[in-house]
């Protein structure tokens, strides 16, 4: 039986997925979008084989309601694929029951070239003083200043998989030093140059660096990874940049870290709270001091045409022989 696709995707990406799913006309029983569990409705009474494609928070509710079928050998639900690539806004750890023996996808892969392009974007922002540019210019000030090359400074990256070896690959382009860690680093160098090492030498890799690049999950054992002691740890020069999840640093700790000058600055895309509260203190640093971004490093025009490329791979691959070879995320990690 053809699978009814359920679409819960908030803002202008809805229409875009539905454009891609338009193109498996024959090979789906329907299409139904919406982002409260309400518009699924009739959907779940007529109980047939459903593809949720979802994103972010909205969809929390929406798993929960369709998914409450777990005491049923044959599950209404037959596949969830996230568009982003990480997957805590869903709280997994919540819906353990709910998602047990249903294959849960994601978009890994997608957004790792733009976001080390942010990556690229936000080192060459702190050398190169592009505020002071403007402000010279505004001022019709002649205003020769130094500034520093990228080339043969250090770059360690948290959390090097996917995203971080795109990363990884630029900065080695560019002349830099780059240390991946990850908890199965092994001290040597892979093919993009980057020498990979292990959880124990986060401390040594970080005293070092230049650049500090967070790319790590959002699970209860990254919650606060980067706090007043990792800080402390890096050189006053050095420049904290997150990628991964807000959750991973301590807000208050780099706030404190940035005014103190313990780190010279920040370039933050993610954060605790989002959208950031309007009195949060950060948005009252200087540019010098902290690069701030709504989340939108990976927001391109192509970035969703390609993840919805990831689901047809997924779709076919299911379809020809009941099970898919990559992009499954494991629910015990949550990524």
């Amino acid at each position: 039986m053809a699978p009814t696709i359920c679409v819960c995707v908030g803002g202008d990406h809805c229409a875009v997925v539905c454009d891609v799913l338009k193109k498996l006309e024959g090979r789906i029983s329907a299409i139904v979008c919406g982002t409260d569990v309400s518009c699924f409705a009739s959907v779940k009474a007529d109980n047939d084989g459903i593809f949720m494609i979802v994103s972010e928070s909205c969809a929390h509710a929406v798993i929960k309601d369709l998914c409450d079928d777990y005491d049923k050998e044959e599950r209404r639900v037959k596949l969830i694929y996230s568009l982003t690539a990480g997957v805590d806004a869903y709280k997994l750890s919540e819906l353990k029951q709910e998602l047990s023996g249903i294959l849960f996808c994601n978009s890994q892969g997608c957004c790792s070239n733009i976001l080390a392009e942010y990556v690229v974007f936000s080192m060459l922002y702190f050398n190169r003083l592009p505020w002071r540019l403007v402000t010279s210019k505004n001022e019709r000030k002649w205003d020769p200043f130094s500034s520093i090359e990228l080339s043969g400074q250090k770059v360690v990256i948290i959390g090097y998989g996917d995203i971080g070896e795109a990363c990884g690959a630029k900065a080695v382009a560019l002349g830099m030093q780059v240390t991946g860690i990850r908890r199965s680093g092994d001290k040597k160098t892979d093919k993009f140059g980057v020498m990979v090492r292990g959880n124990d030498a986060l401390d040594e890799s970080i005293r070092e660096a230049d650049f500090v690049v967070s790319v790590l999950p959002g699970t209860e054992h990254t919650r606060h990874f980067f706090g007043k002691a990792l800080f402390a740890k890096m050189k006053p020069s050095a420049v904290f940049i997150n990628i991964g999840r807000g959750m991973s640093v301590c807000e208050a700790d780099i706030i404190e870290a940035l005014k103190r000058g313990t780190i010279r600055a920040a370039a933050l895309d993610v954060f605790e709270v989002e959208p950031l509260p309007k009195d949060s203190p950060l948005w009252e640093l200087p540019d010098s001091k902290l690069l701030l971004t709504a989340h939108s490093a990976n927001l391109t025009g192509d970035v969703v045409k390609r993840t919805m490329k990831v689901f047809t791979d997924i779709f076919d691959e299911l379809s020809a022989h009941g099970t898919v070879s990559a992009h499954t995320v494991c629910m015990d990690k949550g990524y």
